[in-house]
């Protein structure tokens, strides 16, 4: 019997020292935080259309081509119609991720539906944090831009209708980086220097991005959602105090967009998302003259949570895919 005590006494310990361990390392580093969200977003939420496989046939993909990045990850797939003439408008989307996981693979089926509406959309990774801190995802949105410039007459693009697409994290990605193109001031800021002339971006498209930085920290009723998106801004930030530091503010895009902006399509879920960050976004540019679609639905109409847009089994999803494909007509007519 005192055998079988020890035995007991000896797992009870070690399953306790497990745990203490595992608080001490989510404590003192974001690494544990990051691997736990790449497992949380391995394969994304994607639901597919009924007539996706129909959709799919009408389409081209060619994977994991290399656009020579400085930085790991440095790879994108391009989704194009099997047959067209001339030149398509082209569409450079970042995947979301809370810009620790996610890939590239997720966007697919919804690049694969947006593609048979006649655009070439490129499909990009990039390296997640903490491997790589801000600014590196807006370096790498200039590579694939500079790679799509190299290779648009092979693939059919038509570099003077460019449109800038990202969900979630890559939608504040993104946010940025156009910013970056169209605002000297913004640039100078950021330290960069735009590379796309302001005259070729038709138009922005945004799903469920966090667009101010700073509201990651605290601003939940729940602690563990709390502590996870503390270590979220830590690890791709780079700093632990990273709610003080200069980068957050720079990251905070609501604060720096004016009329320069262009055409933008914003939309989110209404449940475990950033709708009144999507909403206040909407408003600024909206009160800058910019040409803007906004989709965003009443919780009592139904609870839409985050990427919703990509659950093609629901009207809601249904119906911004309709609204966004009409924003991408009419922006991209000559």
């Amino acid at each position: 019997m005192n055998e079988i005590k020890k035995i007991v006494v000896f797992i009870f310990g070690a399953i306790l020292a497990l745990c203490l361990i595992l608080v001490v390392a989510f404590i003192a580093s974001p690494k544990p935080t990051a691997i736990l969200v790449q497992q949380m977003f391995e394969g994304g939420v994607a639901v597919k259309p009924q007539n996706y496989d129909e959709i799919e046939k009408l389409i081209h993909v060619e994977n994991d081509l290399s656009y020579d990045s400085a930085h790991q990850d440095g790879n994108l797939d391009i989704i194009a119609p099997k047959e067209f003439s001339g030149k398509l408008p082209v569409i450079l989307w970042t995947h979301g991720g809370a810009f620790l996981g996610g890939d590239k693979s997720d966007i697919t089926e919804y690049a694969v539906q947006i593609a048979s509406k006649g655009f070439i959309v490129v499909n990009m990774n990039y390296e997640l944090a903490p491997g790589a801190t801000y600014p590196t995802p807006l370096y790498q949105v200039n590579e694939v831009y500079q790679f799509i410039e190299k290779n648009a007459e092979k693939y059919g693009m038509d570099m003077d209708r460019v449109y800038f697409a990202g969900d979630s994290a890559g939608a504040q990605i993104i946010s940025q980086f156009v910013n970056v193109q169209v605002e000297e001031a913004y640039a100078s800021l950021m330290g960069m220097e735009g590379i796309v002339s302001p005259e070729k971006i038709a138009g922005v498209l945004l799903f469920c991005g966090p667009y101010d930085i700073s509201k990651l920290g605290g601003t939940s009723d729940s602690f563990l959602i709390n502590f996870l998106f503390d270590r979220v801004g830590w690890a791709y930030i780079g700093e632990r105090e990273w709610l003080n530091s200069d980068q957050v503010k720079q990251a905070s895009i609501i604060d720096h967009v004016s009329g320069h902006f262009p055409p933008a399509f914003i939309t989110d879920g209404n449940v475990g998302s950033f709708e009144e960050q999507g909403m206040a976004l909407a408003d600024r540019l909206n009160k800058n003259g910019v040409k803007i679609t906004e989709v965003f639905y009443p919780a009592e109409e139904a609870e839409l949570g985050h990427e919703y847009q990509f659950i093609m089994n629901t009207p809601q999803a249904e119906n911004t895919f309709y609204q966004l494909v009409d924003f991408l007509t009419e922006t991209s007519k000559k």
